[in-house]
This record gives C-alpha cells, sequence and structure tokens, in this order.
C-alpha cells in the first residue's frame, strides 16, 4: 500500500449479516496484524476505496473512523489515512492458521464453515 498504486483487496459479502462498515474495518485490521499493511502504509482515500467497492462514501468513513478509535490508522483533514500501529499476530498462530486453510480447502468447506468450525471449538 505504501505510495504508490498497489490495490486495497477486500471482500465484501452482501449476504453477511455483519454491517459492510464492520467488514472493512475488520479486513483492515486483519491486514495490520498479519503484517500485510505496516507501519506508515497509506490507505485509499474514503472516496477511491468507496468507489472501488461501489459503496457510499459514509460507509467507508465508518469504518476509517472506527479503525482510527482503536488506533490502527491515523487520520487528519486533507491526509491520507495511515496504519499507525502493527500489533502482528505470532509466526506460529499464522503457520497453524496456514495449515488449518489449507486442510479445510481439501475438505472442501466453505469459509463460513470453517469460521464456524473453529468457534465450535474455541471454548
Amino acid at each position: 500500500m505504501s505510495g504508490g498504486g498497489d490495490e486495497l483487496r477486500l471482500v465484501i459479502r452482501e449476504s453477511s449479516p455483519t454491517p459492510v462498515y464492520e467488514q472493512i474495518r475488520a479486513q483492515i485490521e486483519g491486514m495490520v496484524k498479519v503484517g500485510a499493511l505496516h507501519d506508515g502504509d497509506k490507505l485509499p482515500s474514503v472516496r477511491q476505496l468507496a468507489g472501488d467497492l461501489r459503496l457510499a462514501p459514509g460507509t467507508v468513513a465508518k469504518a476509517y473512523a472506527e479503525l482510527a478509535e482503536r488506533g490502527v490508522i491515523e487520520t487528519a483533514p486533507g491526509r491520507a489515512a495511515r496504519i499507525r500501529r502493527v500489533t502482528t499476530v505470532p509466526e506460529p498462530l499464522l503457520q497453524a492458521a496456514k495449515t488449518y486453510a489449507e486442510q479445510s480447502h481439501r475438505l472442501g468447506a466453505t469459509f463460513e464453515d470453517a469460521i464456524n468450525a473453529l468457534r465450535a471449538q474455541w471454548d
């Protein structure tokens, strides 16, 4: 993302019960936590991301506001939003997640099935 032309790849699931602004917030925060976005990286403007995702600018603005409130990004009038704080997921957990994702794919599970199975085992 930093500086020039990299595209922020987000997936919006219209069928999800999770509000769209929350999907945006969670995906960006997740990218920060796994190290895909780094301290100082620029995010697209609200208008640009809204246009790319074919959403109302207010939806993206709400996601950015929540990210700023959580300390993940910093924003200022007339300046690009930037990643502010990077707290990454430990490498062993990333490797375990990769293994789980690969196994889930081999079994033909959907993303939602994999998440639901993980939630069921969490407690």
